[in-house]
């Protein structure tokens, strides 16, 4: 098992003290190609290209050394902690976390996130996160290839809603694009990304009341009783 597993995330701004050091003295380095591209990296460590995350974490608890795990933003935020720490797994890891992508995105676009609902797309759960832009007012969508901005447009047809589009965060291909979800399946879209979706049921206002509970915007009063009213 690994002496040692640090998991950082890397926003694009410069690693901290805590993650130099921790990434100085791995002997092994997980991440993406533009995370182990890092001039940080040391040149004698072992390095594994992230695809497949339950194989990367096996490959790290047989490692005799120290690990260091690199990935976009929060790792602890829908990211890879939750696999690393899994029971199969064994593994205890520290975590050196970054600016989460969801936090970057909503700071790119000047708005406030604590009463947004956050989902994650894949092919296979692209319809749910869709069922979510449908129900609520503002939803931030982590995409992923294959369910991205245009297909998440082509599945909300006819249902208008803003995309506020966020192309490769902390990058210097950086893009920020804002426009009507019917626009956005026109389009090819450059990952990783992550899009806002504003509009619908309960229009967003700069300057509701703030709430209290992530993901939950003021709330109307509850009527009183359980039965519609009476007629009489």
């Amino acid at each position: 098992m690994a002496d040692r597993v640090t998991v950082i995330g890397w926003d694009g701004s410069p690693l901290t003290a805590a993650a130099r050091s921790a990434l100085g003295a791995a002997t092994l380095v997980a991440g993406a190609a533009h995370h182990l591209a890092l001039p940080e990296v040391p040149p004698g460590a072992e390095r594994i290209r992230l695809g497949s995350l339950g194989l990367a974490a096996r490959r790290i608890a047989g490692h005799r050394g120290t690990a260091v795990v690199l990935a976009d933003g929060d790792p602890g935020f829908f990211g890879v902690v939750r696999t690393l720490r899994a029971p199969e797994h064994g593994l205890e890891v520290e975590v050196v976390p970054a600016v989460s992508a969801v936090a970057a995105a909503f700071a790119r676009a000047g708005m406030p996130w604590d009463d947004a609902q956050v989902v994650v797309a894949h092919p296979r759960t692209l319809r749910r996160a869709v069922n979510v832009c449908r129900a609520h007012s503002k939803v931030a969508v982590l995409t992923s290839p294959g369910a991205g901005p245009a297909e998440l447009a082509l599945l909300l047809d006819g249902v208008h809603r803003t995309f506020v589009i966020c192309e490769e965060l902390g990058t210097d291909r950086e893009r920020v694009t804002v426009l009507t979800s019917d626009k956005a399946a026109d389009h090819s879209w450059r990952d990783p990304n992550v899009v806002i979706v504003i509009g619908g049921a309960g229009q967003v206002s700069a300057t509701a009341e703030p709430g209290w509970l992530l993901g939950q915007g003021p709330q109307p009063p509850a009527p009183r009783g359980w039965a519609r009213p009476g007629s009489g």
